[in-house]
């Protein structure tokens, strides 16, 4: 099997799924996780991960009440399909990184669990301040930064602008109760809050799978 007659067999949603499972093969994985981490609804999942099952790609138990699923290494593909699609996604560097500026704790809190729940890597942060000296720490390692329009002393914009100016491929997503015309009107991405666990999931995987990273960046216009 080539990359290419993988692309055919598990083109988009289930090349998702694959490129999530994949990304930590040892972990048991609930609907839930696995559709947040793959950007999907639950329901699109779960059509997808039947056939996969079926196939003998994954393997599935029941824990709690809740099916779980992952790749079945008994599977004699399993070492060629991880490789293949360790390659085809990038799913080696699955797990990103993400910067969440939120200055109401409770909120942040929630969106960190909810993030880490998915694989995720995630830096939580209350004020620009503190999201700085975050990002100095991590040493660029800083995939995306998803921070409230209104910060204490400064503004996600502005600090998103001086984030870039640091990493020009820093994606970015704002959440505010409140719409914002310049943002939207700007194409930025925007999460109106309050959210629910799907529209995150979906944004922050469009977010990343984005692949011009210029586009929509941050400039002067938007202080």
């Amino acid at each position: 099997m080539d990359t290419k007659a993988l692309d055919a067999l598990f083109p988009g949603a289930r090349r998702r799924i694959l490129a999530a499972l994949f990304g930590e093969p040892d972990r048991w994985w609930s609907v839930a996780e696995l559709a947040g981490r793959a950007g999907l609804h639950p329901g699109t999942l779960r059509q997808h991960v039947s056939p996969l099952r079926d196939g003998g790609i994954l393997r599935q138990k029941t824990a709690d009440g809740h099916t779980l699923v992952q790749p079945d290494p008994a599977s004699p593909i399993f070492g060629e399909l991880r490789a293949i699609v360790l390659k085809l996604t990038n799913a080696a560097n699955c797990a990103e990184t993400i910067l969440v500026v939120e200055d109401q704790p409770a909120t942040a809190q929630i969106t960190r669990i909810l993030l880490e729940s998915w694989g995720y890597h995630v830096v939580e942060t209350h004020s620009g301040e503190e999201a700085l000296e975050a990002f100095a720490q991590q040493d660029g390692a800083i995939h995306l930064l998803l921070s409230d329009v209104n910060l204490p002393r400064t503004s996600g914009p502005v600090l998103a602008q001086e984030l870039q100016a640091r990493k020009p491929d820093l994606r970015v997503i704002f959440m505010s109760g409140y719409h914002n015309d310049e943002l939207t009107r700007g194409g930025m991405a925007f999460l109106p809050k309050p959210f629910n666990p799907a529209s995150l999931a979906r944004i922050v995987r469009k977010e990343l799978d984005r692949r011009d990273p210029a586009h929509h960046r941050m400039n002067s216009s938007l202080d």
